[in-house]
This record gives C-alpha cells, structure tokens and sequence, in this order.
C-alpha cells in the first residue's frame, strides 16, 4: 500500500490537500507542499502543482 494512503497529516496539511483538490487555495505552506510531494499525494508541473490520484484517494479515506 502506498505510504501516501496512510501517513499521518497534520489537519493543516490535510486542509492544503483539500484546497488544491477544490481549486480554493491560493498558496500553500512550503512544509505542506514539501510533505505532499514526498508522499505522492500531489505533483508539480509547468503550471503548478496538481493533486494526484493518490491524493483524491486519500481525501475520500479521510472524510
């Protein structure tokens, strides 16, 4: 299993992953963004970052 579906998050963290998944965060904290990438749950690419599949699955286990 993907470290990325059971790694601990704090809520602020889960809060960024949300954002970025609902369009509504227009910055995110560089310790967020740095602990997402490292688990998979969001990428960065030439127009930003972007979440995952990996992401979206994490945000359903965790509602």
């Amino acid at each position: 299993m993907p470290k990325g579906l059971f790694a601990p998050l704090t809520q602020a963290t889960l809060a960024s992953l949300r954002g970025l998944a609902d369009g509504t965060a227009s910055s995110m904290a560089e310790d967020h963004r740095a602990r997402l990438l490292y688990l998979a749950l969001i990428e960065s690419g030439p127009e930003g970052d972007a979440i995952t599949a990996l992401g979206r699955e994490r945000l359903v286990s965790d509602r």
